[in-house]
């Protein structure tokens, strides 16, 4: 899902946050609690279309414009705290920031340690590889080098079909060295995939079929029921009022919830 999935950290002021280490949390007081105040979202700001920094250096994306939306619902400001996603979790934990907006994969593992909204969209993982390659079938990856943004479910995956995983900071990083020979492909969300090439000019392709149907939520710290309840709340408003289909439509030309 970054979604991060991919192995996919999640993703603002009192709402998201897209995913992812462990320290244990202070009893910080719950962003919910502050009366037209600040909420701080904890997100990567290296995820294209979902998050990233545009020419001005401005941060921008799917992830941004739904937290914007979410936050006028509730009421509150937002803050965004840019954090590499080999940390993001751990940050949150650390109460660094309130809330994860960054298309974080909801897993079990994650949810040991904090809390999730409900979904706020559906996507699925996919293998990118040169357009000259010999690979028709993600299960053709074992043996081979594949490049994966570190700590996602994309990871997971790779190393579950017994492929020779390299693992980066960031999945731009790994398009990067599939262009210079340096990897037989890479996993990754589907949508960044395909803006990735559409962006940068890479010789590549999706192969095969999606690999895993994952779904995005935002983290929340445990214990913070009323900032989840309001986080929750607004993503139905901003989905019913046609806000989200909005949004949505103009970064990938449909509703992806």
């Amino acid at each position: 899902m970054n979604i991060r999935s991919t192995s996919i950290a999640a993703l603002m002021a009192v709402l998201l946050v897209g995913s992812v280490a462990g320290c244990s949390s202070s009893a910080a007081a719950p962003a919910a609690d502050k009366a037209q105040g600040t909420l701080k979202v904890g997100i990567e700001g290296a995820y294209p279309p979902f998050n990233y920094y545009d020419k001005s250096n401005k941060l921008v994306g799917f992830d941004v414009d739904i937290t914007t939306a979410l936050a006028k619902d509730m009421g509150v400001k937002v803050e965004y705290v840019a954090t590499p996603w080999d940390s993001i979790l751990g940050g949150l934990l650390a109460n660094k920031y309130d809330i994860i907006i960054s298309s974080m994969a909801i897993t079990d593992e994650r949810k040991a340690k904090v809390d999730f909204t409900e979904p706020y969209y559906h996507t699925g993982s996919q293998l990118f590889a040169p357009t000259n390659t010999s690979i028709t079938d993600p299960a053709q990856i074992k043996g081979k080098k594949i490049g994966v943004a570190i700590g996602t479910t994309f990871e997971e995956k790779a190393r579950a079909l017994g492929a020779d995983v390299v693992t980066y900071k960031s999945d731009l990083l790994a398009f990067e060295d599939v262009k210079n020979g340096r990897l037989d492909g890479l996993l990754t969300d589907g949508p960044v995939g395909g803006n990735a090439i559409k962006v940068g000019g890479y010789d590549m392709k999706p192969v095969g079929t999606p690999l895993i149907d994952a779904a995005a939520g935002i983290a929340v710290n445990k214990n913070h029921a009323d900032l989840l309840k309001k986080l929750n709340a607004a993503i139905t408003k901003i989905q019913a009022d046609g806000t989200y289909a909005k949004i949505s439509t103009t970064w990938f030309g449909t509703d992806i919830r």
